[in-house]
């Protein structure tokens, strides 16, 4: 028999209180380990797909996103593990510029230890019932045969900023008509 897996909504207003909540106490602690202030960060409750949380820096603009149906479905290990991975980026990028560390390196790992969590990159979650982020695709072709290019490098063909090939028959990709 078939079983349909019930989709999971998103965090309660409570919840989302307690993320914002946690994330102001990270920082004090990162204020108290280097006697420097932070400010408060934005944050949203918009991430889709199979990212639990996000740090954005974009126009100058730092923000917080974080994946309310993951969090639904996993909300204390995302508070212990997932809040302090997007504050310690957050933080890493004040202390010494995005552009001049790695992500997940030394700098951002000693954060981490800071704030008493393990530097791990990536959690691993059932994330059955999470509605998913669907890219749209676009048909392309080659000498040899059809392929399909996400939204992300249909836009770079079509503004100019990059060419695709086929691997088979080094071909250039190009867009097929519907």
């Amino acid at each position: 028999m078939n079983q349909k897996i019930p989709t999971i909504t998103s965090i309660t207003p409570e919840q989302q209180q307690q993320v914002i909540e946690c994330t102001s106490d990270l920082l004090q602690q990162c204020q108290h380990h280097f006697g420097l202030a932070f400010k408060p960060v934005n944050i949203r409750f918009d991430l889709r797909g199979r990212s639990s949380g996000m740090y954005v820096l974009k126009h100058k603009q730092r923000y917080l996103r974080f994946n309310p149906f993951i969090f639904a479905k996993y909300f204390d290990d995302s508070l212990k593990t997932t809040v302090p991975h997007e504050v310690a980026h957050y933080v890493s990028d004040i202390l010494f510029g995005i552009k001049n560390i790695r992500p997940h390196g030394k700098e951002w790992q000693a954060i981490m230890h800071k704030l008493g969590v393990e530097p791990k990159v990536t959690g691993n979650y059932d994330l059955s019932g999470i509605p998913l982020k669907r890219q749209r695709r676009f048909t392309y072709a080659c000498n040899c045969m059809m392929h399909q290019l996400t939204t992300v490098r249909h836009n770079k063909v079509t503004t100019g900023k990059a060419h695709y090939f086929c691997q088979k028959c080094d071909g250039r990709l190009n867009r097929q008509s519907r």
